[in-house]
């Protein structure tokens, strides 16, 4: 059976004019700008765009392989019970899990039983805070304990040195070095974008927060010695995201142009950013069946916007002593919701997936230019 490669053509082209035409003879009277979004003071959206609004097609904001990684938050404590809970997780399907550990002591136990390059290994907590090299040695006498090399681990440490009273930036450049010696696969500095989501009314604000902290980074490290593409292969950006489907979408998809512009602004290599993104607090409610709806809705939102890892949290996150089923359940049923969306419905067999649709790139650029404006002032 023979596809033809362009099935639009059996269709007549509709010009901009003849639907903006159509949508005002059905507003009966009623203006057509009533119709666009306040998305805050500044910004406004136009919920109708055309390919005539574009003087070539859209290009795809293609990453090297196309599929997000399924992540699972462990429980930190105690020990024993995290460790359950992981290989219960990767039984079940995650390809990643993420640790909030107190010291490098757990991570032994924490790991027992878990092929380290079979997954992502990531890592939160006072246990990196305190010293993300012990740590990372650490999981160095691990891997060996398993017969693998350390270079054979991949995963990151939720590490931003950035946000201490007083960065010290010279062990922060001897940990790169370090980890890229024997940890290539290790991303090292983490920029936690939760305290800078407030919503649709602050997404520029907030990507804007997020680009000047990455700069920050490529500020001082490069100020030390360390080349800026050096610098931006040791970053990840942990973004949150609502419940507003399209705004999220297009901040995902902007904020990796915006990285992409910093990196050119800085003479480094182009290198789309990693982004482990997982839902805000203000996602969910204390009604649980709503939020499993809504931590469809947000996972969608997250993979299409280009997410490299997500987290999905259960449905009854924060509120477990409502439950009427026990917290496996409730994990289990997170997981299955990023399956259905990469098994079952195909969303990680393609790069980029939200490319060509007109109105998220009209509004992708929209917020990219808001941003990179507020940056510049």
């Amino acid at each position: 059976m023979s596809q033809t490669t362009d099935f639009f053509a059996e269709f007549p082209a509709v010009s901009k004019k003849q639907w903006l035409d159509r949508i005002t003879k059905d507003l009966k009277g009623k203006p057509l700008e009533d119709l666009h979004w306040q998305l805050n003071g500044a910004l406004r959206i136009d919920p109708f765009a055309h390919a005539e609004d574009y003087a070539s097609p859209p290009y795809p904001l293609a990453s090297a392989e196309p599929g997000w990684e399924i992540n699972e938050d462990v429980k930190p404590e105690p020990t024993d019970a995290a460790n359950r809970q992981a290989l219960e997780a990767l039984a079940f399907g995650v390809e990643s899990l993420h640790f909030q550990i107190n010291g490098v002591d757990e991570l032994p136990e924490l790991l027992n039983r878990v092929h380290l390059d079979y997954i992502s290994l990531h890592f939160s907590g006072k246990g990196v805070s305190a010293g993300p090299a012990a740590l990372l040695s650490a999981l160095g006498t691990v891997a060996k304990d398993q017969g693998l090399d350390s270079k054979a681990i991949r995963g990151s440490l939720f590490f931003d040195p950035a946000t201490a009273a007083v960065p010290d930036w010279r062990y922060t450049i001897d940990l790169l070095q370090y980890a890229h010696g024997e940890f290539p696969g290790v991303r090292c500095l983490s920029i936690d974008g939760g305290t800078a989501f407030q919503g649709t009314t602050q997404v520029v604000e907030e990507l804007a927060t997020l680009l000047k902290r990455g700069s920050t980074y490529l500020k001082q490290l490069t100020a030390h010695g360390l080349p800026a593409s050096a610098v931006a292969s040791q970053l990840q950006f942990c973004l949150h995201v609502g419940t507003s489907y399209f705004v999220e979408i297009a901040k995902l998809r902007a904020f990796k142009l915006l990285w992409l512009n910093m990196l050119k602004a800085w003479g480094a290599q182009p290198e789309y950013p990693v982004l482990d993104v997982r839902f805000s607090p203000s996602g969910y409610t204390d009604d649980l069946y709503t939020n499993m709806i809504r931590a469809t809705t947000m996972a969608m939102s997250a993979v299409l916007g280009g997410a490299n890892r997500l987290t999905v949290q259960p449905y009854d996150a924060g509120r477990e002593a409502q439950a009427q089923y026990p917290q496996a359940f409730a994990r289990r049923i997170a997981r299955n919701v990023q399956h259905l969306l990469k098994l079952e419905s195909g969303f990680g067999e393609f790069a980029d997936p939200a490319a060509g649709s007109f109105y998220i790139e009209k509004l992708t650029r929209q917020l990219a230019e808001a941003a990179w404006e507020k940056v510049m002032q």
